[in-house]
């Protein structure tokens, strides 16, 4: 994939959040709420900028992007923009039968809806809305029945790591294209009693290494980079390829279905408000396209140029030989530590070099 896209001009992924919740306004770390959402043709403007980056996925996000209107509109502009695929990631609460048909009407390339549990008690709980569970499954029946692709995400914790494998279960009985498993990334100043340890997440990895080779779609993790090492080591072991330096024939060019580098240095994220951010839990803008130009912003902003060189990574991130494809979570390393730079906290492994000086 790298060798394909110039990862210094082109990102993987563009997630425009379209609309905000009341309690994220009132967050601190986001700018104030007398702010606007960007108007129609502010978002026209941004779909333009957005297709002149060539991102290989688009994502309209945001807390209910259903509740903006004009979002069937913006949706189709977007599939008319040459932007493919189109993505809307909504919660399955506001869905309707007649929702999936006109998204489907509008174009759109696929659907996103969040489960965090295998049943209703686990989901209901960890969404914070009764009903929930229920609405999620009959939202994926109706995309399956119009066609419309389903993509699912999963918000992992301590409360729902137990349940990984009912969920892909569950997930087995429907036409599902990719499950998409994001690694909490706390907010400044929140409790960390959900934040999995350096174990929990290597027992993650394991788990979802294994689902991985026994379900018929993709299966991706969001703000867990160091997945991609555990992957490596994994397959590397597999095949008896480990030399005596601990590197592979895999090393510098990765292995199949996984990207040999850190996804989140090749992300942009726009917010509600036009804030333009490496990621959404990495909440330092880069600039704003209301003032800027975003492809100006991702080649050329002392943000995005620092943080696609690993050069820059501090602690163990930085002397491990994995850190081009891994490199840790920035949100997260920004997020416990004030340091975007700072090594990867929850990652168990010692680098390569540590362990011969040791």
């Amino acid at each position: 994939m790298n060798k394909i896209i110039d990862l210094d001009s082109q990102p993987l992924i563009a997630i425009w959040e379209t609309t905000v919740s009341q309690v994220e306004r009132r967050d601190q770390n986001f700018r104030p709420a007398t702010k606007l959402e960007l108007n129609d043709s502010e978002a026209e403007q941004l779909i333009r900028d957005v297709a002149e980056l060539k991102p290989p996925v688009f994502v309209f996000a945001g807390d209910d992007p259903l509740s903006r209107d004009g979002i069937y509109g913006l949706v189709q502009y977007a599939a008319s923009s040459n932007l493919h695929p189109v993505m809307l990631l909504t919660p399955a609460s506001v869905v309707t039968k007649q929702t999936i048909t006109a998204l489907k009407s509008a174009s759109l390339s696929r659907v996103a809806f969040t489960l965090n549990g295998a049943e209703s008690g686990l989901h209901d709980t960890l969404s914070g809305v009764p009903g929930s569970f229920a609405r999620t499954l009959q939202a994926i029946k109706w995309a399956n029945e119009a066609r419309l692709p389903v993509q699912i995400h999963t918000n992992l914790s301590r409360r729902n790591l137990d349940d990984l494998s009912a969920i892909a279960a569950l997930l087995m009985k429907y036409r599902i294209v990719m499950w998409s498993i994001s690694f909490p990334v706390p907010r400044p100043h929140d409790s960390l009693r959900d934040l999995p340890s350096a174990t929990e997440f290597e027992e993650a990895f394991q788990m979802i290494y294994t689902l991985a080779q026994k379900v018929p779609f993709k299966v991706k993790t969001v703000e867990a980079q160091h997945y991609r090492r555990y992957v490596l080591q994994q397959r590397t072991k597999a095949r008896g390829l480990v030399g005596e330096t601990g590197r592979s024939p895999f090393f510098d060019t990765g292995i199949p279905g996984v990207l040999p580098i850190n996804e989140g240095v090749a992300s942009v994220y726009i917010t509600h408000t036009g804030d333009v951010l490496a990621s959404k839990h990495l909440r330092v803008p880069a600039g704003n396209v209301r003032r800027e130009k975003l492809s100006d912003l991702y080649r050329d902003s002392p943000l995005f140029k620092s943080l696609r060189d690993p050069a820059n990574l501090k602690g163990k991130c930085g002397t491990c030989e994995f850190r081009e494809m891994c490199g840790g979570s920035r949100s997260r390393a920004w997020s416990l530590s004030g340091d975007m730079f700072h090594q990867e906290d929850t990652c168990a492994y010692i680098p390569f070099n540590h362990r011969v000086a040791s």
